[in-house]
């Protein structure tokens, strides 16, 4: 009953509280009528402690009147009984063996663990217990330190610490450490304390101070950001609101000062120089990313004003505004336009450019023209149908259209498309010939209303 009752406690020492027999249940053994007495005795009246003496006794014999000599005399042996030695203990080695005849007779109901020493019995409920407090005591700690500071193998402290993780929500087991989030708390707040002294962090600056990795770093900073760190994350990078305004100030005056499309790597490279001009070698370093980033955040608020294409290259909008409004003269005043103007106003794919803003134009494969143009060939094409005689096509559109161009411009017309059903007439390259039994031209042999073999021997000539 003794080891039983002493297992029951979270932890036994085999030396120091191996249980021994008691000097009274030995007198209360050799003497039964003793036994009896004691027994009404302690049920009539409480016991004094050891330490009370004689006077008190009297005191409280003189007050109550109700003790007689008989019980006295028990509560003396009692006393004696108490303060006496034992004159038989246990050794380590009988201890260790009443406990294993205890786990095997199921008297013990509960899991015993042994120390590393040996030299005591530890329950899993009080190890967890003891782990908890550990970490509340640290807010971090290995596995490793925790099996030398409560002497327990290592096994048994990392089944351990599963089930103390999987318990409570606020910890966190990462690379055989538990972390709590009151440890992070602790230390995002001297991350933001030094970053509010330097303005700038690398994340892997303080990943390599604690000895954790860049990605868990990041993961414990983001839901802290704006409350206890006061910064801004960009590229593995920690800024400070202030230093984040001055960047987006430089980035911004940079944009608008640009009036030429620009490649926005050079900008930011640019920009990189001159921090490092102003506070050295051993300034704040700040990658492209986050010019970039703060560019894109500035173009959605529309404080600059422009198109990006591909990410990269920047075109102003005062820079469209001036390309629109030369694109716009010059086809207004001369009724096309040619695709070579629009390179040197670094257009990109001009005649698509000049398809979209001018849907009624007519994109040809060397210039771009203005509807008038089909218009003013489709009178002469109609002149000639009606008079029955040939024209020139060159001879009558401008000069900047060549030969190809203005055989699509002739197919354009309506009056050469009506033309082309009846069959009246035939192209030789951009000459048009109607066939009526006119004299066409002196160089042109005469054919005969009649004469289909003269017809095509005239069309012969006149390819040769």
């Amino acid at each position: 009953e003794d080891v039983t009752h002493a297992l029951a406690r979270p932890r036994l020492s085999v030396r120091s509280q191996a249980p021994s027999f008691s000097p009274l249940r030995q007198v209360e053994s050799r003497d039964p009528q003793l036994r009896r007495r004691l027994d009404r005795s302690r049920q009539t009246a409480p016991l004094p402690v050891s330490g009370d003496t004689a006077a008190d006794r009297a005191g409280s014999e003189g007050a109550g009147g109700a003790m007689d000599a008989e019980l006295l005399e028990l509560q003396r042996q009692l006393e004696a009984a108490q303060s006496a030695r034992s004159s038989v203990r246990l050794s380590e080695r009988n201890v260790v063996e009443l406990v294993q005849k205890l786990q095997e007779r199921g008297l013990i109901d509960f899991e015993l663990l042994h120390t590393v020493s040996g030299k005591e019995y530890i329950t899993s409920d009080h190890l967890k217990h003891e782990i908890k407090v550990e970490i509340k005591k640290r807010g971090r700690a290995s596995l490793v330190d925790l099996s030398d500071t409560l002497g327990v193998d290592l096994y048994h402290i990392e089944r351990q610490a599963q089930k103390v993780v999987t318990e409570d929500p606020a910890l966190m087991l990462i690379n055989a450490e538990i972390m709590s989030q009151s440890y992070w708390d602790t230390v995002t707040e001297e991350i933001n304390e030094k970053l509010q002294e330097r303005s700038q962090i690398a994340l892997a600056e303080i990943a390599a101070q604690l000895h954790i990795g860049s990605e868990l770093v990041l993961n414990i900073l983001e839901p802290r950001l704006g409350t206890i760190v006061q910064g801004r994350l960009e590229g593995g990078q920690l800024y400070t609101p202030a230093y984040v305004s001055r960047i987006t100030a430089m980035v911004r005056g940079a944009t608008r000062g640009l009036t030429v499309p620009t490649n926005l790597p050079s900008v930011w490279n640019s920009l990189q120089q001159q921090l490092q001009e102003m506070h050295g070698a051993n300034g704040v370093s700040v990658e492209g990313s986050f010019f970039q980033s703060i560019f894109v955040a500035l173009l959605k608020e529309g404080a600059v004003l422009g198109s990006v294409r591909a990410g990269v290259h920047w075109t102003p909008a005062v820079f469209a505004h001036a390309q629109k409004e030369s694109v716009d003269a010059f086809f207004s005043q001369n009724s096309y336009i040619g695709y070579e103007v629009l390179q040197k106003l670094v257009i990109p794919q001009p005649k698509q450019y000049l398809e979209a803003r001018y849907p009624d134009g007519i994109a040809l494969e060397a210039v771009f023209v203005h509807p008038s143009v089909v218009d003013m060939l489709d009178a002469a094409v109609g002149d000639a149908i009606e008079n029955g005689q040939w024209i020139d096509s060159l001879s009558i559109l401008p000069s900047y259209i060549s030969g190809p161009d203005a055989t699509k411009i002739l197919s354009l017309c309506p009056s050469f498309q009506k033309a082309a059903k009846v069959g009246i007439f035939k192209v030789i390259e951009i000459c048009v010939l109607f066939i009526n039994g006119h004299t066409l031209k002196k160089s042109f042999f005469a054919v005969f209303k009649s004469s289909a073999i003269w017809r095509i021997m005239c069309l012969q000539q006149c390819v040769h």
